[in-house]
Formats: structure tokens, C-alpha cells, sequence
């Protein structure tokens, strides 16, 4: 039986979870974060005179030790409270007797954590850029082939005028853009050392406290940071924040696919294969299944950045309590952000249009679509107050007996088509600025995505 099937506590997570994310934070990768921030301080300690060549030489090694005994080490831990005095328990009982002590001096159990945590982020941020980049990329090609691809365009759940594929994918595209720079600046200023001891005074450091950060922060490529912030949890927040924010992004894109993948629409399908979204029971069936994983996950992401809100609410210099509410959150936002994110590039890369039937769509009622147009068009003549009253009269003519709108307007007033230079209206020159919108956000993603790297 599979590490990942036997690890797994819920459908959800077994069937979606993306496994790089998950490796990220997995508590293998935790320990071996934790002894990664371990042996920089000892590193910062050397180059200030306080260990020796040889004894840095074994600490060194550490990052290869072989990781503790759970069973016994969960034990150690529990009955602390925290991991890291088991954890360095550990870790000197593989050095020799002249490298023990030497370990965690000045540091707290937090500043371990919280720093090795700075790396996790950094590092799942990465992930989560990269699949950001991707599902953009495809979204801007959908943005281009479809600028001029006609459909209605839909108010309130009904048809109002019609619109492009491509600028509805733009709307999508635009926002990707916005998130791509917050999550960027949001992940950039979290992933920052914590090195201040006790209560933050960095007191146990002695007179070089802030030389010995630098140098950590340094060797862990993180970014230096002279005020401590063991109680200000407000940069975590905001990653959770914007990983929130972005899968509501995601859920409305897939509650948008389930919308026009509906059999009355049907203006887009999911990829494919064999019983792909199958039905049980209904051969005919073609569930959307990944749209309503990636609303599943996402509302997930969205549900545990809430609780990061509720985990700062720490007082004084250090949480009680409010901190183990984090350790559970944020890896679950950011895992579930990455795993909803991977899914919707999957989709968007093999998403099926039916062009035909979009625009077969925007003939549906009548014509009813283009009322706007021929209200626009005929206020120039008689005014806007009456182009709008027998517009409204012709649309409810055309609804109660079944003719086109074209039809019910010549039937209301036949010197109507004198005013147009052209009878009846295209739908295909109603759409605005769509192209020009289109090709905007196309060369605004590829401009910011250059900036981005």
C-alpha cells in the first residue's frame, strides 16, 4: 500500500492533492528545514569565533542525519509541547561529545520553526508561481483564438449582449495578472529569518545579534529582518490572504465552465477520455469533475485562510495557543491554492469550445440579444426615452408570439428600418471593444510575466 494512501485522511486530499506541494511540507521536509536553520546558526556562530573548524565540520553533516523515531519522538514532544528540544535532543546525540551544546544558542523553539516555515513558503511560493505562469499562458491562449468569438453575453443568469469568448477569458486574464504580482510581494516579504530569542530582545545572541541574523538570513537565501515578529503574524496572513483570493478567482472560473458545460448551453466541455466524468448510472452522463474539484479545493483554501485570521490574534510577545491553529492553516491554504491552481491549468489546456453553438446561442429568444443595438441605434434619431420604450414593447412582442425581434419591431413601427444604415443589425458588430481588450491584457500578462522572473 502507498505512502500517499496510507497518509491520506480524506477523499479530497487523496484524490487532488498535488504531491510536489504536499512534499513541501511534509514532516520529513519539516524536520529537515528545521536542522537546515539549525546548522546556518551554528555557520553564523563559526564565522563569529564561537565554534570551532572541526566542530562545525560535524554539524555540517547534520543536514544528512537520519531523522528520529517518530513514535518516540511524538512522545518527547508532546509532553513538551513543541518539537525542537526533542529535535535537538536528537541531533546532539549524533555529534561528538566535543560538538554537543553547541546547537540552538540564542535561538528559540519559534525562531526554528518560524524561519524553517519562512523556507517552506518560499519555496511552495515557487511552485505556486510557476503553475500561476502556466494556467496565464493558457488562458491568453484562449484570450487570443477566441477574441472574436461570439456568444451571449449573460446579466444576472440571463442573455444581455452579445460578448467574445476571448473577452471573458481576458476578464480571467486580467485578474491571474493582479494575483501573480500580489502573491509575489506577499510571498517575498514572508519568507524572512526570525532570530530574536526568547521575547524578542535577541538578548541570548550577545552584542553581534544582528551580524548573526544577517549571516543566517544569508545562507538561507531568506530576507533579513532586524525587527522581531514572533506575535506579528499579519506577512503569513497575507499569504493566506492572497492564496484565498486567488482561488476565488478559480472557483468562479470552474462554477463558469459547470455554467456554459450545462446540456441547454453547451458552450464548453472538459478534456476527455475514456468514462472520463461517468455517471454510474447515466451512460450519457459527462460530469464536470475537475471544475467541481477545483471548487471543492478552492473553497478548502479559501475555509483555512479564514482561520489564519483568527491564529494571529496572539498577545504579548508570544501565542498561547493561537500559533498551533497556523501550523495547520497555512500548509493547508498554500497546498490546497498550488493543488486547485494545477488542476485549472490541466482544464484550461484541454478545454473544448463549441464555437457553433455559442453562436447559435446568441439567436436564441428571437434575437431578443441584440435589443440593445437597435435601442442604441434609434436613439440617435428619436431619442433614447422612446427608443427604449418600443424596444421593450418589441421584445415582449417577440416573446409572446414567437417572432424575431427584427420582425416585431417592423411590426410596431415599419418606417423603424429608415433609420438604419444597415437592416437588420449583426450581432458580430455589436461587441464593442472586445479585440482591443484582448489583445491589451494579452501583451500586459507577457510584459508582467517578464518583470515576474
Amino acid at each position: 500500500m502507498s505512502d500517499s494512501f496510507v497518509s491520506s485522511t480524506n477523499i479530497l486530499d487523496w484524490l487532488y492533492r498535488d504531491p510536489e506541494s504536499a512534499e513541501i511540507f511534509t514532516l520529513r521536509a519539516t524536520f529537515r528545514r528545521w536542522i537546515q536553520v539549525e546548522i546556518a546558526l551554528s555557520n553564523a556562530h563559526f564565522l563569529k569565533g564561537m565554534i570551532s573548524k572541526g566542530a562545525l565540520a560535524e554539524i555540517n553533516k547534520l543536514a544528512e542525519v537520519p531523522l528520529p523515531e517518530l513514535s518516540t519522538f511524538r512522545a518527547g514532544t508532546l509532553n513538551v509541547g513543541y518539537p525542537i528540544i526533542e529535535l535537538l535532543s536528537h541531533l546532539n546525540s549524533q555529534l561528538s561529545p566535543n560538538a554537543r551544546g553547541l546547537l540552538h544558542v540564542g535561538a528559540t523553539t519559534q525562531d526554528i520553526m518560524d524561519t524553517a516555515l519562512a523556507l517552506q513558503i518560499s519555496e511552495a511560493g515557487m511552485l505556486l508561481h510557476s503553475h500561476l505562469n502556466r494556467l496565464g499562458d493558457a488562458m491568453a491562449t484562449l484570450v487570443l483564438e477566441n477574441q472574436l468569438t461570439i456568444m451571449p453575453g449573460r446579466t444576472h443568469a440571463q442573455h444581455a449582449v452579445p460578448t467574445t469568448f476571448g473577452l471573458k477569458c481576458a476578464v480571467y486574464l486580467s485578474e491571474l495578472d493582479r494575483h501573480r504580482a500580489r502573491l509575489k510581494t506577499s510571498i517575498a516579504e514572508a519568507s524572512c529569518v526570525s532570530l530574536y530569542g526568547a521575547a524578542g530582545t535577541s538578548a541570548a545572541l550577545g552584542p553581534d545579534e544582528q551580524e548573526i541574523r544577517s549571516i543566517v538570513a544569508k545562507k538561507l537565501a531568506l530576507r533579513d529582518e532586524y525587527i522581531p515578529w514572533h506575535a506579528s503574524r499579519d506577512r503569513f496572513i497575507d499569504v493566506t490572504s492572497q492564496c484565498a483570493n486567488l482561488s476565488v478567482t478559480l472557483v468562479r472560473l470552474a462554477r463558469e465552465i459547470v455554467d456554459l458545460s450545462r446540456t441547454e448551453i453547451d458552450e464548453v466541455f472538459e478534456p476527455g477520455g475514456l468514462h472520463k466524468g461517468a455517471s454510474s448510472t447515466m451512460p450519457q452522463k459527462r460530469n464536470p469533475v475537475m471544475s467541481e474539484a477545483i471548487i471543492g479545493i478552492g473553497l478548502q483554501a479559501i475555509a483555512s485562510a479564514n482561520s489564519m485570521y483568527r491564529a494571529g490574534e496572539i498577545g504579548h510577545e508570544r501565542a498561547a495557543g493561537e500559533w498551533q491553529l497556523e501550523w495547520k492553516a497555512l500548509p493547508e491554504t498554500l497546498m490546497s491554492t498550488i493543488s486547485a491552481i494545477k488542476i485549472a491549468t490541466e482544464m484550461l489546456e484541454g478545454l473544448g469550445i463549441n464555437l457553433e453553438n455559442m453562436r447559435a446561442n446568441v439567436e436564441k429568444q428571437n434575437g431578443s440579444i441584440m435589443a440593445e443595438a437597435y435601442m442604441i441605434e434609434l436613439a440617435r434619431e428619436i431619442g433614447r426615452e422612446r427608443a427604449h420604450d418600443l424596444l421593450h414593447e418589441a421584445s415582449k412582442l417577440s416573446a409572446s408570439e414567437n417572432i424575431s425581434l427584427v420582425d416585431s419591431i417592423v411590426r410596431l413601427d415599419p418606417d423603424i428600418p429608415r433609420y438604419f444604415s444597415e437592416w437588420p443589425l449583426n450581432p458580430a458588430d455589436y461587441i464593442g471593444n472586445a479585440q482591443k481588450v484582448c489583445a491589451q491584457v494579452v501583451d500586459q500578462w507577457k510584459i508582467n510575466k517578464k518583470k515576474a522572473r
